[in-house]
């Protein structure tokens, strides 16, 4: 199948990478298993490496009965120790698992009552705890003992398939061990769109992902020209739980202002975007939650288009054209920035010339830097960017927003914009504590609002998944947590 990023890593506790949507897609269930389970049909927590869990009815005590049939891909006994392992890992700081460790703040402390019991004990019960144990990847004790750069390249996991080979710049392959049907599963990194379209017309992906708009909608009509794909794949659409942004970095003074974040708001051409660039397939959206669940408030509206508006918010906060060189400046410093982009999006490459075009009508100067993924992810976690765009992607119904916009995640975390509001955190916190489920929504849309309001990113739009199969392959069920591959077989 063709993956259009390669993992840095395949260490799902490792810095940012634990969220990166391809670390996940390659490693989670198929190389490495938690305790518990997001089941992908229905969402519902079902046992994994726990045969069993019970939490106390104050919810402060978790306890796990692991299953005694379960082995490593080295042959050692999956026990209570490699739980342990693995959550001490999490909890230390000079460890490079601060995403995760944000994930379990509230984990007060864990033991191992026996070979097969393990107990947590929670300072602060939470709805969202459970569900982030059911994301976290148990590893081998061994391993995480030993060289970390061992186990970026090939995890010892429970899974039903281990690490076969990672050919860098090309493949990772992985070889079935376990219960599943297809011998091996292969991810092909090809970044160029217009590449993996041509691999595509010669059979070469049984599952092709990230289709762009305009080859999905070239490939819709029956024409002669598009024969071989009527004939040999079929289409797999879903809407995840998955939206693009725009994030301003709020270590740079320029944007510690709202009425400058507000202000490039009304310049983004929303409509003209869905219109040229998403060719439809997109929907704006203003809110960090899956865009057909409960937790988005309807009535929050985007900000308008408006060059009018932007120009005001800009002279609100100080910064006119006094020289007449069409930017404008504030105590002698111009009101120019950088927008880092991957040079291998191609959706990217047409909206910020967009944006750029707009902004330079209202005064402000965008400089675009094109840099490899790789190089743009490193920029990214060292807050060394201006403007930056990307995709975030969550693999359940349930988003806990408390590490990418809590103050707290400002070092360490994922708020690597550095926004800081009082409320948002009091919001993010209420959230973490609230188990009546309407109760809890209502928290969750006046945190949408408030985030909306206060513009640390620029939502864009939520994300499909448009994907082209083999008709050949089946069992491809488009889920919130992607394709189970656990469950695809191939006709012969």
């Amino acid at each position: 199948m063709r993956s259009m990023v390669e993992p840095i890593t395949l260490n799902g506790l490792e810095g940012a990478t634990s969220r990166d949507t391809w670390t996940l897609r390659i490693t989670r269930n198929l190389v490495t298993e938690s305790l518990i389970a997001i089941d992908p049909s229905t969402l519902a927590l079902v046992p994994q490496l726990a045969e069993r869990w019970e939490d106390a009815p104050d919810h402060r005590t978790t306890t796990f009965f692991l299953r005694r049939d379960r082995r490593f891909h080295d042959g050692a006994e999956f026990t209570s120790r490699d739980v342990i392992a693995t959550l001490e890992a999490v909890v230390d700081v000079k460890r490079p698992t601060g995403a995760v460790r944000q994930d379990f703040g509230a984990l007060g402390s864990f033991r191992a009552i026996d070979a097969f019991t393990v107990e947590l004990t929670w300072r602060e019960p939470s709805p969202f705890a459970l569900r982030q144990v059911a994301k976290l990847p148990i590893l081998s004790a061994a391993q995480l003992g030993g060289d970390w750069a061992a186990l970026a390249k090939a995890p010892l996991g429970t899974g039903p398939y281990r690490v076969d080979a990672w050919d860098k710049g090309a493949q990772v392959s992985l070889v079935r061990v376990g219960e599943a049907f297809l011998e091996r599963i292969v991810f092909r990194f090809v970044k160029d769109h217009t590449v993996a379209a041509s691999m595509l017309e010669r059979g070469e992906f049984d599952l092709m992902t990230t289709v762009q708009p305009t080859l999905w909608r070239s490939l819709e009509a029956p024409t002669p020209k598009n024969a071989w794909a009527q004939q040999n794949y079929r289409r797999l659409v879903s809407v995840d739980n998955s939206y693009s942004y725009i994030a301003w970095n709020q270590a740079r003074p320029v944007f510690q202002q709202l009425e400058v974040r507000q202000a490039l708001a009304h310049l983004y051409p929303a409509e003209l975007v869905e219109r040229s660039v998403d060719l439809g397939l997109e929907k704006q959206t203003t809110c960090p939650f899956w865009a057909l669940g409960p937790q988005c408030d309807p009535d929050v509206r985007p900000f308008s288009f408006s060059v009018d508006a932007a120009q005001a918010l800009f002279a609100d906060a100080g910064f006119v054209d006094a020289d007449g060189d069409g930017v404008r400046e504030r105590d002698g410093v111009a009101l120019r920035f950088s927008f880092l982009v991957p040079s291998t999006s191609v959706r990217l490459g047409k909206v910020v010339p967009l944006l750029q075009e707009q902004a330079r009508a209202a005064g402000a100067a965008i400089t675009i830097e094109q840099v490899d993924v790789a190089t743009l992810s490193a920029r990214v976690n060292g807050r060394d960017f201006d403007v930056v765009s990307r995709v975030w992607t969550e693999s359940d119904l349930e988003s806990d927003q408390f590490g990418t916009f809590h103050s707290s995640a400002r070092d360490g975390g994922s708020n690597f914009v550095g926004y800081t509001s009082d409320e948002a955190d009091r919001l993010m916190e209420a959230i973490r504590r609230e188990w009546d489920e309407p109760k809890r929504r209502e928290l969750e849309r006046a945190l949408h609002r408030r985030l909306f309001a206060d513009q640390p990113y620029l939502f864009m739009t939520s994300r499909r998944s448009l994907d082209l199969a083999k008709r050949r392959v089946h069992g491809l069920t488009p889920s919130l947590l992607w394709y189970d591959l656990r469950r695809v077989w191939v006709d012969d």
